[in-house]
């Protein structure tokens, strides 16, 4: 790296140990940061309020304060400032309580130099994130663009319950950091969906998200695919080639289903996320690995650890910052206007003259306990299309018969009316949504909704909606 690479960053190191200072200080110095070293942790952070700074690395435990306090101090001053602790005296709580409070990164002495610049070179990219928080805001949740493929268009993320507002949230704050983040949730709620939306809302949008099936990795070959391998390092190489992490470079790695990787594997995802760096087979040099890791799992994961099939110290890591998606059942006032989305793009797709679904059917769809969550009310909409064979609304009879142990015999307690359920409240929702999603652009908006321009413009006159307000 050039001495004047990151001639405008200031980073500022605080250690009671004079000697960790002078060899910190001189490998800032080689890896073109402006560094100011202090044995004194306050003396540290007055300078740290006069002058500014981007980074601070700092140790827990110091007689005149500890690191906590300095972070505490130092986020005050700054919010967006990054902090990294260093500490000889390391424990899991310590590590979990250090990342909770703002820290960006924890490295346990001695630790490698090319670790902590790894840390130091991902600051550059997120300097200026939380002034792209609300343009975020404005971006995320509920309808796909138009820029997604449309394999992906049926994948919404809709729904106005207090459930899916805040998971919204969580992914405004979490999309503006570059924090690992664990998903859970049962199969068929949407945790892929969530972790587009993180990177779609993050300063990685314009790289790759690559999604990786944990389970169909065979456990011998999951180095070599993760991190890739040297031509002629093992039977078989007859040609180097990176892994995921190459291919997704500057991306977000997305790992489904974490929690069927096998113990050695997890062993080796923990090592990627507490150093940021990996080893392709055949190689002697470590790399950088510029990847957000986001992780998915159906199952509890803490019950694995209990089982000793999943490792803790992963697991502490991934809870750190975890977004738990809801099952279907949990938020049933999202199903009006989410059957209604699928009902409009799938009759658009297969070119069938539907254009919404009775209030009869929707009561009916509203009862059910759906165990297959969102997929599966989105597979029995397009079942439901399919089989339409006249022009107008989705009836009752259009449905498959939802029956089985997992629906209810008589309506499901819940603290939610299935009496409030209004075909018009959730068509009015989901064209102003689409309204909000296109910039008040009514072509625009009937595009996404797979309606005419002109059936749009009765039903917004019919529901009493104008374009202008929206």
């Amino acid at each position: 790296m050039s001495e004047t690479a990151h001639s405008d960053m200031k980073v500022a190191v605080i250690d009671d140990d004079a000697m960790i200072l002078e060899a910190l200080k001189a490998a800032l110095k080689d890896f073109g940061f402006d560094a100011h070293t202090f044995q004194d942790p306050r003396a540290g952070i007055e300078w740290i309020r006069e002058n500014g700074v981007d980074i601070v690395v700092c140790d827990i435990y110091m007689p005149e304060c500890d690191g906590f306090q300095v972070l505490k101090e130092v986020k005050r001053i700054d919010a967006l400032c990054d902090f990294i602790f260093i500490t000889a005296h390391s424990h899991v709580d310590i590590a979990i309580r250090a990342l909770r409070e703002g820290a960006t990164d924890f490295f346990e002495k001695p630790f490698t130099l090319s670790s902590l610049r790894a840390a130091m070179e991902r600051t550059r990219r997120f300097r200026t994130l939380n002034q792209e928080k609300e343009l975020l805001a404005r971006q995320l949740h509920t309808l796909s663009d138009e820029a997604l493929p449309r394999s992906r268009r049926h994948g919404v993320m809709l729904g106005q319950s207090v459930a899916m507002r805040t998971i919204a949230r969580q992914i405004v704050d979490l999309a503006v950091t570059n924090a690992t983040v664990l998903i859970q949730g049962e199969s068929g709620t949407g945790k892929e969906l969530t972790a587009h939306a993180i990177h779609h809302a993050s300063p990685r949008r314009d790289k790759l998200f690559l999604t990786v099936n944990c389970p169909s990795i065979p456990e011998d070959l999951f180095e070599s695919e993760m991190f890739g391998h040297r031509r002629g390092s093992f039977t078989g190489a007859v040609e180097t080639r990176g892994g995921y992490l190459k291919t997704v470079e500057g991306g977000t790695l997305f790992l489904d289903e974490i929690g069927d990787l096998p113990l050695k594997s997890q062993a080796k995802i923990l090592r990627l996320i507490e150093e940021k760096t990996f080893l392709p087979i055949g190689e002697h040099r470590e790399q950088i690995a510029d990847a957000r890791i986001v992780a998915a799992s159906n199952q509890d994961l803490e019950e694995l650890v209990r089982q000793k099939r999943f490792r803790q110290d992963l697991y502490y890591r991934l809870s750190v910052c975890v977004v738990r998606q809801p099952p279907l059942r949990e938020r049933k006032e999202d199903i009006p206007l989410l059957a209604l989305y699928f009902a409009l793009q799938y009759a658009a797709e297969m070119g069938k003259p539907v254009d919404g679904i009775e209030p009869d059917a929707l009561r009916s769809l509203c009862a059910y306990d759906y165990p297959g969550n969102v997929r599966e009310l989105r597979n029995i909409i397009e079942s439901s299309v399919i089989h339409c064979r006249h022009d107008g609304a989705l009836t009752s009879a259009d449905l498959p018969v939802l029956s089985g142990s997992s629906a209810p015999s008589s309506p499901p307690s819940s603290s939610w009316p299935m009496e409030s359920v209004r075909f018009e409240d959730a068509e009015k929702t989901l064209y102003r949504e689409a309204l909000s999603r296109t910039d008040n652009n009514v072509s625009a908006a009937a595009r996404l909704l797979g309606l005419s321009r002109g059936k749009l413009r009765r039903r917004m006159s019919d529901l009493g909606i104008s374009a202008e307000g929206y």
